[in-house]
């Protein structure tokens, strides 16, 4: 079973609702009730905190500020998970799954950001990525009415080191080279687009060379009175027939050849 993310944004709050009950007609719930903890890293450390139990059938929505203390710097990511067994306060890897499932559907959470007049969600869910993987993803979800557009970079891996690389962004057709952007492993990295100044007949694309991670197009309305959040496909999604991995793997390699960071 996968971790459940709970997200945290300088200029937005995150929430996760879990749910005790299949996400189908015919898979029975083992053990009944579940523990949950939350997990955060602290750059050397796993943190764990035990949250509580959670009863076979129910739902409970849980909050970043009362999951973590305010002096964290950064915004880590903090993961929820479904548990057996106790985890030490320090642990030096994030803990294996103790609970088999079917994975069509995935076993999901409701994993939102609101502030102080409404919210978005997405059903969703992480596991931690291998430190050799790397990231190419297309971004047409830029809006251009009174809207505010960032890109929204997850990472998980299994150490709790923080280790950083660039996202790189270009416009797909031109080729040109806008930005590096730094990026931590671990964390939800939150990157404003507006600046960029890109065209509604542009076509931003973000690559990262070694490191892989969940990206999303978030977007606020100048009056805050509206958020927008859509995850973006991984370039194997537009394939319909045929072996989706190979095909990814051919997009990646030829577009990490085409395109280059400005020297």
């Amino acid at each position: 079973m996968a971790f459940f993310p709970l997200l945290n944004l300088n200029i937005a709050k995150g929430f996760c609702t879990l749910q005790n009950f299949a996400p189908n007609n015919f898979e029975k719930i083992k053990n009944g009730k579940k523990n949950v903890w939350a997990i955060y890293s602290n750059g050397k450390k796993w943190i764990t905190k035990h949250l509580g139990e959670l009863k076979a059938g129910d739902s409970k929505t849980f909050y970043y500020n009362n999951m973590i203390e305010s002096e964290l710097k950064n915004y880590p990511l903090i993961l929820l998970q479904f548990r057996k067994t106790h985890l030490n306060s320090e642990i030096d890897f994030l803990p294996d799954h103790e609970f088999s499932y079917h994975k069509i559907p995935e076993w999901r959470s409701t994993v939102g950001i609101f502030n102080e007049n409404t919210q978005t969600s997405y059903q969703g869910e992480i596991n931690p990525f291998p430190t050799h993987a790397s990231l190419l993803t297309f971004h047409p979800f830029i809006q251009y009415n009174d809207t505010s557009n960032y890109l929204i970079f997850i990472n998980l891996e299994k150490t709790p080191k923080f280790r950083s690389s660039y996202i790189e962004i270009y416009d797909t057709k031109s080729k040109i080279h806008y930005d590096n952007v730094k990026v931590l492993s671990n964390h939800i990295n939150l990157i404003p687009l507006d600046k960029y100044n890109f065209k509604k007949d542009q076509l931003p694309v973000f690559l990262c060379r070694n490191m892989a991670g969940i990206p999303f197009g978030f977007g606020v309305s100048n009056n805050s009175k509206m958020l927008s959040l859509e995850h973006t496909h991984p370039p194997g999604m537009f394939a319909v027939h045929g072996d989706r991995f190979s095909v990814q793997k051919q997009i990646k390699n030829d577009y990490f050849n085409i395109l280059k960071p400005n020297e």
